[in-house]
């Protein structure tokens, strides 16, 4: 290997030698670690197993997001070459510098792998399997557990439900006792919603105790506790 020496010369005396090696690149230059599609618990929560990377699990009926990035944050456009993500999810063609995001509402449980295969802006291979498990949704419950707010004859009134949990769309009904008179249910954005309202103007005094029951669309149900609402002149 050749090398060329610089000597520095100040009033006839050596004061310092510099050595370049014309075979060593500047840092700066090179970027020898080729792009690829990112599998790590710090950044896309994903682990490698097998040479399958394990995005974060799923519920079926419930919303999700997973992400696919590449170690440089560059952009391009991959396809899917194998498999397919779980039913209800979708992976788009391209993505960008944040990458791309696998989303939707899975309709299916069990575990599901897909392959895909792309390059990046600067035309280098991409390549990743990765997976997805789908697993129950949460169980279906009915809130408020407690009671029911009072009222007033002639003044309008309102009492909301909600659902959380099970898998959309939800029904609603009332499994035990009687509405006051006046009032009845209510679901803001139609007949299965996730939240429901008792709602209307009280026509008569008492005290009333009822259940609430909400089904959703695999048949669970979930009733409400006992609810009183006591209405005053």
């Amino acid at each position: 290997m050749k090398t060329m020496g610089r000597i520095l010369l100040v009033t006839g005396t050596v004061v310092g030698i510099s050595v370049v090696n014309p075979a060593v690149t500047h840092p700066a230059v090179a970027n020898s670690a080729p792009d690829k599609l990112v599998c790590s618990p710090s950044q896309n929560d994903g682990r490698l197993v097998g040479g399958v990377c394990s995005l974060p699990a799923a519920q079926l009926g419930r919303p999700y997001e997973g992400f696919i990035l590449t170690s440089r944050g560059s952009g391009g456009t991959f396809r899917i070459s194998a498999g397919g993500p779980p039913p209800g999810l979708t992976v788009p063609r391209q993505y960008g510098a944040a990458g791309t995001i696998v989303a939707g509402t899975p309709t299916r449980q069990g575990t599901f792998t897909f392959s895909v295969k792309g390059v990046d802006q600067e035309g280098e291979p991409l390549a990743q399997t990765y997976g997805i498990t789908v697993g129950p949704p949460p169980p279906l419950q009915v809130s408020p557990t407690g009671g029911c707010r009072s009222g007033t004859v002639g003044a309008e009134y309102e009492q909301f439900f909600f659902a959380q949990g099970g898998v959309e769309p939800w029904t609603w009904s009332l499994r035990s006792g009687s509405f006051p008179p006046g009032l009845g249910l209510s679901s803001p954005n139609g007949p299965t919603d996730q939240d429901s309202a008792l709602t209307g103007t009280p026509t008569a005094t008492g005290s009333f105790t009822f259940t609430m029951q909400v089904t959703d669309s695999h048949g669970d149900m979930a009733r409400s506790a006992p609810c009183t609402v006591t209405i005053r002149a």
